[in-house]
């Protein structure tokens, strides 16, 4: 039987039918069929008449194979060698391609190599991975959209076909996930998850910590406070017993004073005990008054006085002391009359507190200042000596009640009142004091009181203009707080810049030394550490830092054979050596330069200076690398610094250049022509030039465009692309405009220093 242009026999026998296709007929006339008695079978056609033997149609399986051909991705022809990089071959050779996730809809086109019409087999096809259902190939494109990250085995073959005869097409497809769902981002994700847990649990003990570490300070400073309040309440009522008993010895030490009958003898001795009662009596005062202000019940009654007239009274009454103690006591004044309204009584005690203070740490031969100015609309009061000083860390502390320091003589022993009952007195006044002092070269009080009487409450303004200070003569020896031990050195705050990316090794078998030198460069380096120069070379081969500074005289490897060998080292000796040591010769310094070091450093050496020498070594490097990529004039010489870099960047540049009208010239070729690994090239060209191959080739062929560019005007922008290796003019104007600034035209026109 037949049907259309194909033609069936039946098999009785085996119940099935063969078909044979593309007979050379175009059109077969209905019942046109005959078998004559010899088998001989004849078909009509609007054309003419064909006769064949039913034997003539078992013809022998054809060999032939089935080939792809064609790869559109995106609806885009892929080219061996273009901008996608998909293929680095013809596909028909290519076992294998990558495709990104963004490449989701590829067609492959197939062909066999059996050209004979007549009796073809049926191809079929399956993606291994994605379905294990064949499908029929039709018009010989297969088509694939939106595939899941994996990877395939596209396999295509004749049906029913000996494989043998006609081996399948196989073509490995492999789908990369988007970066999202990449390995770096899953062990991202996880790492951000773990520092996330992390965090939150450390700072979630911190808070516990931290809440119980305010419970235990709250209830220390409750503790101290009832501590500070029962020994106030102690001492009050300690005094208030003693002042009954004083104010009876006091009365009947006046009265003997006034008998003139004593012999003069006598009546000095009585005179010193009436003075140490008046001292004694001073102190329970100061003591009631400090109690009266932390409760809040001191007050004061201001007036207005001649400031200078009232300090100059006190100095009158420690002039004596001063005489007998031989220290210089000078009084200065800016004016001979300067108002303050203030309250005599209290600021006395105040006064008198800062004098004594001053004469009880002043040794004899020193010098002690009292000075009154008015400065604007404040009065400032400085009692200065040049005594024994206060320690810089105990400053801000003085002030606090019961505060007082270790001291080595038990008569500088103190109360620790004084000083916080003299601020609270200029702090009711509202003037502040402050201090500033150098253990050992003295000490500075400073009160400062404004002018006027607009900041005084109508209840502390007195009403009677007679009031006028208490002239009671005190003891000079008051207590005074012992300075502190030493002073807290000066720390500099200077902001220093974070972690670089840039990796610093640092070779020293000294321990101190080299913690040093880390705790220098950790601000700027990541730092790597070697005590000797064999482990030193070890951490150079295989950390690659950015510099190498190394001691000479080590164990295992010296400094200068450290440096020797990672100059005589292809992988290495781009990397700038800095040698520190104690040999400060210039024949020291020749043999250290000699084995290729980058520079010299004499111990001991400032630090300024180290960092600011190696800093420079770094940065040269990355300014030679931008110079030789933004500027079309310069070539790879500025890059290199010995033999075998300079060796190694010839023989790139001769390759790209003899093949730099190549347009398919690509990093494989620049590999294989170069004959050494892909990594250590693309490691190798990072380190010299800060470009990738690629980059690379692409900077060569721009910088020789620019040189045609300017050396032969006869060459169109088309022939300049051309010979530079640019499928198209309008990519090559891009590239250039991108790498200097300026498009072709522009530069050819215009002297143009880029």
């Amino acid at each position: 039987m037949f049907y259309g242009y194909k033609y069936s026999i039946l098999d009785y026998q085996h119940k099935e039918f063969r078909n044979y296709d593309e007979l050379p007929l175009s059109c077969i006339s209905e019942n046109a069929l005959y078998k004559s008695r010899k088998g001989e079978i004849f078909i009509g056609g609007t054309t003419g008449m064909i006769s064949f033997q039913e034997k003539d149609l078992e013809q022998a399986p054809r060999s032939y194979r089935i080939l792809p051909y064609r790869l559109t991705v995106n609806g885009e022809n892929i080219q061996t060698g273009d901008q996608s990089g998909i293929l680095h071959r013809n596909i028909t050779y290519t076992p294998k391609i990558t495709l990104k996730s963004i490449q989701n809809i590829f067609n492959i086109e197939y062909t066999t190599t059996d050209y004979i019409p007549f009796n073809k087999n049926k191809i079929v096809y399956r993606l291994e991975g994605f379905s294990d259902t064949w499908n029929v190939l039709e018009q010989n494109t297969i088509t694939y959209t939106n595939l899941a990250p994996g990877n395939y085995t596209l396999i295509v073959k004749a049906e029913n076909v000996n494989e043998k005869l006609v081996p399948p097409s196989r073509l490995q497809i492999e789908i990369l996930p988007p970066f999202y769902r990449t390995i770096w981002a899953y062990l991202a994700y996880i790492i951000s998850i773990i520092i996330l847990t992390y965090y939150i649990i450390h700072t979630y003990h911190h808070r516990l910590k931290l809440q119980e570490s305010l419970k235990y300070e709250k209830r220390h400073i409750e503790d101290i406070e009832k501590l500070n309040q029962a020994k106030l309440r102690f001492f009050t009522n300690i005094s208030h017993e003693f002042r009954t008993p004083l104010t009876l010895i006091i009365g009947q030490m006046e009265m003997l004073l006034q008998v003139r009958s004593f012999n003069p003898n006598v009546y000095n001795k009585i005179l010193g005990v009436y003075k140490n009662c008046l001292q004694l009596r001073e102190l329970i005062t100061e003591l009631l008054d400090f109690r009266k202000q932390e409760q809040g019940h001191m007050t004061i009654k201001v007036c207005e006085h001649n400031m200078v007239h009232f300090i100059y009274e006190h100095y009158l009454l420690f002039l004596e002391y001063a005489a007998q103690r031989q220290i210089t006591f000078n009084f200065e004044k800016s004016s001979n009359n300067i108002s303050v309204w203030f309250d005599a009584k209290q600021m006395q005690k105040a006064i008198n507190n800062l004098i004594s203070n001053a004469f009880k740490y002043t040794k004899a031969g020193g010098t002690i200042s009292i000075a009154v100015r008015k400065r604007n609309q404040e009065v400032l009061i400085e009692i200065t000596d040049n005594g024994s000083g206060i320690a810089e860390k105990d400053i801000d502390k003085i002030f606090n009640r019961f505060y007082q320091a270790d001291i080595d003589s038990p008569s500088h022993t103190g109360t620790g009142i004084g000083l916080a009952l003299t601020k609270g007195i200029i702090e009711l006044h509202h003037g502040n004091i402050d201090v500033s002092s150098e253990l050992g070269e003295g000490t500075t009080f400073r009160i400062h009181l404004m002018t006027g009487k607009e900041h005084f409450t109508n209840d502390q303004i007195c009403t009677n203009s007679n009031t006028s200070c208490s002239n009671e003569v005190t003891n000079l020896n008051l207590v005074y707080q012992q300075p502190l031990e030493q002073e807290k050195e000066n720390i500099d705050n200077e902001s220093i810049p974070k972690e670089g990316k840039y990796k610093i090794l640092i070779v020293e078998d000294n321990d101190s030394l080299r913690e040093m030198l880390v705790n220098i460069f950790k601000s700027l380096y990541t730092v790597i550490t070697a005590v000797n120069g064999k482990e030193g070379l070890e951490k150079t081969c295989s950390e690659m830092p950015h510099i190498v500074i190394s001691d000479i005289i080590m164990p295992e490897m010296s400094g200068t054979e450290l440096c020797l060998a990672i100059k005589q080292n292809f992988d290495t000796c781009h990397i700038p050596v800095v040698l520190l040591t104690a040999k400060t010769t210039i024949e020291h310094n020749l043999e250290g330069l000699k084995m290729g070091a980058d520079d010299y450093i004499a111990k001991p050496f400032n630090i300024n200076i180290l960092l600011s020498r190696c800093n420079n070594l770094v940065n040269n490097r990355i300014m030679l690398q931008e110079k030789f990529s933004k500027q079309p004039q310069i070539n790879t010489l500025i890059l290199t610094n010995n033999i075998l870099d300079k060796k190694f960047m010839d023989k790139v540049t001769e390759i790209i250049e003899n093949e730099i009208d190549n347009v398919n010239f690509s990093v494989d070729q620049l590999v294989a022509q170069m004959g050494i690994a892909r990594t250590k090239l693309f490691t190798k060209l990072k380190a010299i030039t800060g470009q990738t191959p690629s980059d690379l080739i692409m900077t060569i062929r721009l910088k020789r465009a620019a040189y045609l560019l300017k050396n032969n005007p006869e060459l169109n922008i088309s022939e300049i692309s051309d010979r530079t290796g640019f499928s198209f003019p309008k990519y090559f104007s891009k590239c250039f405009k991108k790498k200097y600034h300026v498009t072709p035209q522009a530069y050819r026109k215009e002297e143009i220093q880029i």
